[in-house]
């Protein structure tokens, strides 16, 4: 469960987006896990779960996403930390990508912070997050 689940998690929680699975590490890599598309704004997601603050992220990952922010891409990290009772979501914009695979969670800014686990996320904030422009 190196993505803890969030795949299957997404898609239960946000049923109105239009999710595709994306595999594509041996033609492509650093292509996110998840494409989504609702009412007309597209994006793109990389799933991740840890137990600490670090992330494993592939330079791979990093370069696509970078290239995609330049470009003007909707991209972003999914975070899933899971330690003792903690079970929290994290929303990081794909641009920090370098920041998190060096320093971790703690290294970025994220958009959304939500604890709990699954059924009390705050799947709202999640898909704000997820539709909006900007550099934050």
């Amino acid at each position: 469960m190196s993505d803890g689940d969030l795949r299957a998690i997404f898609r239960r929680n946000l049923p109105k987006v239009a999710w595709s699975t994306i595999e594509t590490a041996a033609v492509e890599p650093g292509v996110p896990d998840a494409n989504g598309c609702y009412n007309g704004v597209e994006f793109w997601v990389e799933n991740k779960r840890t137990d600490a603050w670090a992330v494993e992220v592939k330079p791979s990952q990093v370069a696509w996403h970078r290239l995609r922010h330049s470009k003007g891409g909707r991209t972003f990290f999914a975070v899933r930390r899971q330690n003792g009772s903690a079970d929290e979501l994290y929303i990081i914009r794909g641009r920090y990508a370098e920041q998190l695979r060096q320093g971790g969670i703690r290294a970025c800014p994220h958009l959304v912070k939500t604890e709990g686990g699954p059924a009390r996320w705050s799947w709202g904030a999640v898909l704000d997050a997820l539709l909006r422009r900007g550099e934050k």
